[in-house]
């Protein structure tokens, strides 16, 4: 796993052994918070655990989708175990991607916080005027 950032784009390189459909997802994922400039190397580690988290919902999903959500343990019928592995899984991913502004909520919440004109909250807009006011000084 590599990252670099100098005025240039993070690059993250895929974990081993992960679905096409997980590379094409993290690959849109890098690639919208690069455009963002919403990530830098010390992301790399949440990345990863984005990567493996999706490729395990999806694996547990596909389990579930072919065997159905009982299944027959040595003599009884029961929850297929998979259910549990994918709500896991599936709770981990949407915790990332929240924090990291990839769900339609958390992006309009970030672009709800900005201000039309100057494409900054009003946060940054004061620590703007702070920060020209210390070096006037």
């Amino acid at each position: 796993m590599i990252g670099k950032l100098c005025g240039m784009a993070v690059k993250f390189d895929m974990p081993d052994k992960l679905s096409d459909e997980t590379k094409k997802f993290m690959t849109d994922v890098v690639k919208e918070l690069n455009k963002r400039k919403a990530i830098q190397n010390i992301d790399l580690g949440a990345l990863r655990m984005l990567a493996t988290s999706y490729e395990m919902y999806l694996q547990a999903t596909d389990i579930m989708l072919e065997e159905g959500p009982i299944v027959q343990i040595k003599y009884e019928m029961a929850a297929n175990p998979a259910q549990n592995i994918a709500t896991k899984n599936y709770a981990q991913v949407m915790k990332i991607m929240t924090e990291y502004g990839l769900t339609v909520k958390s992006r309009s919440h970030i672009s709800a916080m900005k201000d039309d004109k100057t494409g900054s909250s009003p946060m940054e807009e004061y620590f703007k005027k702070k920060a020209k006011k210390v070096e006037k000084r």
